[in-house]
């Protein structure tokens, strides 16, 4: 579809009568060399902290082949320390953060005991394998 000069003109004549003439101006007409020079300077400070978020890499050369990763620092240890079971769920977190146990455990020894928990209270060897049982 080909559009000719006199559509065009009358588009924005309607356009600019209708919203102002605002609407119709290319926004390059008023930009300024300060523009400009405002403008790359916010990008380069963006692309500075940008890069300053960048996890660091970790080079692994093996003659031909070059593997990047990411190197993390600090990781975390999903199994539980009291059923010993590892948790892939993030519903875990939460309760591996304040107790220091799964989701499960916490239902079954601290729900309603947290101040014997706090305290240092633990459940047996033998009260464990029986939920661990139960579970199952």
């Amino acid at each position: 579809m080909t559009v000719d000069a006199q559509t065009v003109a009358a588009l924005e004549k309607a356009v600019a009568e209708k919203y102002g003439k605002d609407a119709v101006q290319d926004f390059r007409s008023e930009w300024k060399e300060e523009d400009e020079k405002r403008y790359l300077a916010q990008l380069e400070k963006r692309t500075k902290l940008s890069l300053q978020k960048e996890k660091p890499t970790h080079i692994i050369d093996d003659g031909e082949i070059e593997i990047k990763t990411h190197r993390t620092e600090k990781t975390q240890d999903r199994t539980c320390p009291v059923c010993k079971t590892y948790s892939f769920s993030p519903r875990d977190d939460l309760y591996m953060n304040r107790f220091k146990a799964c989701r499960l455990c916490y239902y079954d020894f601290i729900f309603c005991r947290e101040d014997d928990w706090m305290s240092g209270k633990r459940p047996t060897d033998e009260q464990i394998s029986t939920c661990l049982r139960r579970r199952k």
